[in-house]
Formats: C-alpha cells, structure tokens, sequence
C-alpha cells in the first residue's frame, strides 16, 4: 500500500530538519575541541592602554615613569589556545579554569580581568589566594612563573604562556616586563628589564611566603631570551627559597660573565633549587646579541655552560692548575661537586629544534623535564662527550679577538636530546 503523498513529504521535511539540527551541534562541538579558553594568572609592570573596544590591554612602556613603586598590576586572563593534543576537556581541567571556545574565536583571543582595590595589600591576597586554591587542585601542587623576552607585546607572550599552562596542566602565572616589541628597541628593553626587577624579586619572595604558609605547594620558574636576566639575577634570593625547586633558562640572553657573578652567591650555600639551561647551536638570535654586546658570550651559546662555572666557582678558579687538581682530588670536595652539577643540567635540544632562528620554546620538552627528568614520548637524552658551542659564535668570538674564559676540560653534564634510536 502506497502512503499518502503528504505523508512522504511531511516525513521527509521532518528527517530533513532533525538532520539539519543534529549538524549544527556537531559544528560547534568541532570548533569546541579544536580551540580551548586557557586561564593564566598575570602580574605585569606595564602601562595600563586600553583598546578601542574598550577592552583592557597592556602597553610597552612601564606603569611608572620617573616612580619604582612596588604596586603592579594583578589577576587573571584567558587566551584562545589550539588543542593540538586534542584533550578531552575533562571535569579536573574544568575546575582548573579551562572552557571550550566560542564560535568566532581564533588561536591568540583573550580577555583580561584586573584585580581592582585601592589597597594593594588585598590585591595581593587576593590574588595570591587565588593562585593557591588552583595549585591545589593538582597532583604535585606546582605553580609555574613564566616571564618572557625582547621584543613581546603583551597579547603575544600571554598566549605562549597560555600554551605553557596547555602543556602543563598547571596554573601559570605570567610576568610580563615592559617590552617595547620593536625590532629596533633591543636596548630599550635592556633598560626595562633591568628596571623590573625589584618588581620580580618581590614576586618570588611573595611566592615563598605563600609555599610557607602552605608547604604542600611549590614554585618552578622560567624564563625565555632576555627575561633570563630577571632569574639570574634573582639566583641569589634562591639560597634561601626552600620551596622554589626549578629554575629553567630558555636560550638566555644573558651575558655569561654575569651569570658566574650571581652563582658564586647561590653556590656559597647548600641551595635545592634545580637549575636547567635549554640552547640550542643553530640559536641565531644569540649570535646577533653577542656582536650588539661586544662579543661578549652570551650563556645560551654554551653546552658546556653551566658545568664550567660550577667547576671553577667551587674548585677556586685563582689557583694555579696543581692546587685546583689538588682540589679536584679531595673527597669532600668532590662529593660537593658532584651534589651541586646534579642539581644543575644543560639540555642541549638542537636536534628536535623547529624553530626558524633556534630560539624557540619547547614547551612539551620543559614541562617533561620538570615532572618526570625525561624528555619525553620517542626522545632520550645522551650524555654530550664534550660540551658543544654555537660554530657561528665560537668565530664571531675569534673576529672580535676575546679570549674565552671557559678553556676548562669538558665536564659531562650536557644532555642532548635526540630522537629515539637516531644518535649520531
């Protein structure tokens, strides 16, 4: 029997509608998975310039000219992130801030939310609360400080610490120094990043008390380029920080002489903190900063960096080679040394660099490091047989006629990752 042709067309518009709305929810959860809202916690230093919009938004210049008073700005953000891992937006994830996207949002969006009082004592509670009660929410109670380098507007490095708390699945709290993001405002931001620094000192002293208060929590910062400067020199403050236990140096632009000039503080006590340098030897960025310095090395060019100031800060590098052999030789000397590099690593990631110019951020790589001291899925680390320098900077060094400081015999505490069962 032949069903009524206004039946087969009322049946066809109803399949037709229910088709038309079940893809609309698809749609959207599509756009859903491949973008996620990640909340990051800031502390910055800027000028406050809000945008045409109306929204709020950071400048590159500093919050006080001609005044250093200790009251920058603080609270939280979110920044449109592509969820390339394709996470699950699990319940945990959820309590820790992440949110599906909105339709219409593209990778680097964000949104930030000051904390406004005229106390800025509360503000600080506050936001120091805040930071605590998402610590705890995770497994190992960790809170990450990422501060950024030359040349990064506001927006720009808030996404790639958006990206930090991705990989990490930690609260991140953001400090973002007054970088004037131009090209040719290299030595501008020499001077802002210099002027930030009471402000960062405050930051981790802030952070300590609050892992005192609560010593389930604890602080790992980090720091890229440039914003290296603002941890090294901040290394004194870590012989007596208990709680701070990682220090990572991504490609910094820091003059090697200084860093040998802080460690001497930081290794004249028995220190915790774990201290890791990532470089790479196709850095290019670094070339360029050492001939703007004078030729003068810059830290992320060095393999063999951290391990030859370890060695001459303890051994006494003034004697003459039969003491420091002497030295070299004593037990309790020795077991010193030995406590102190194991504390203190080079990862040397020039063979999974992808980096244009070698001076990226390999987020998967330092957040492996940092929770498990390995590099991660089909990486492993080999140990360097010498510790290797940038080629480019080991002639720019001979041309400008300085003569190294580091003529040490290698230590063997450089690590190379190198893709699983390719070693060279």
């Amino acid at each position: 029997m032949t069903a009524p042709k206004p039946l087969i067309a009322l049946y066809l518009l109803t399949m037709s509608l229910c088709l038309f709305a079940s893809s609309q929810p698809a749609h959207a959860a599509e756009l859903a998975e491949r973008f996620l809202r990640i909340p990051v916690f800031f502390i910055t230093d800027r000028n406050l310039e809000p945008t045409k919009s109306g929204e709020v938004d950071f400048g590159p210049h500093r919050k006080y000219l001609g005044d250093c008073k200790h009251e920058p700005f603080m609270g939280s953000a979110y920044c449109v992130v592509e969820n390339v891992e394709k996470k699950p937006l699990s319940d945990h994830l959820k309590d820790l801030g992440w949110s599906k996207a909105e339709a219409g949002d593209k990778s680097g969006a964000f949104k930030i939310t000051p904390l406004t009082d005229d106390n800025f004592e509360k503000v600080q509670d506050t936001f120091y609360g805040n930071v605590s009660e998402k610590a705890r929410l995770t497994d190992d109670k960790n809170i990450f400080v990422f501060a950024h380098g030359y040349k990064n507007p506001f927006h720009g490095a808030l996404h790639t610490a958006a990206t930090l708390a991705y990989t990490s699945e930690r609260p991140v709290i953001f400090y973002s120094w007054p970088s004037v993001a131009k090209l040719r405002s290299y030595t501008s931001d020499e001077n802002n990043v210099e002027w930030s620094q009471e402000h960062f000192n405050d930051v981790v002293t802030r952070l300590e008390k609050l892992c005192t208060d609560d010593p389930t929590l604890k602080v790992r910062l980090m720091a890229h380029s440039m914003g290296t400067r603002l941890l090294v020199r901040a290394t004194p403050l870590l012989r007596e920080k208990k709680h701070i236990i990682e220090t990572a140096l991504i490609c910094p632009d820091v003059d090697d002489g200084l860093v040998k000039h802080y460690a001497r503080r930081y290794l004249s006590v028995k220190g915790t903190t774990v201290i890791r340098l990532y470089m790479s030897q196709r850095d290019k960025a670094l070339v360029l900063s050492q001939f703007v310095h004078g030729g003068y090395t810059r830290l992320g060019e060095q393999a063999d960096a951290i391990g030859g100031w370890v060695t001459k800060t303890l051994s006494g590098q003034n004697n003459d080679a039969e003491k420091q052999a002497a030295k070299v030789e004593d037990a309790e000397f020795a077991d010193r040394l030995a406590k102190t590099k194991k504390r203190m690593q080079t990862i040397d990631f020039t063979d999974i660099d992808t980096g244009p110019i070698g001076h990226h951020i390999p987020a998967k790589l330092i957040c492996s490091m940092s929770f498990t001291n390995e590099p991660g899925s089909g990486l492993e680390l080999v140990p360097e047989e010498s510790g290797q320098r940038n080629k480019i900077s080991n002639m720019f060094t001979k041309l400008s006629k300085l003569k190294s400081t580091d003529e040490l015999a290698p230590t063997g505490d450089v690590l190379r990752v190198v893709k699983r069962n390719s070693q060279k």
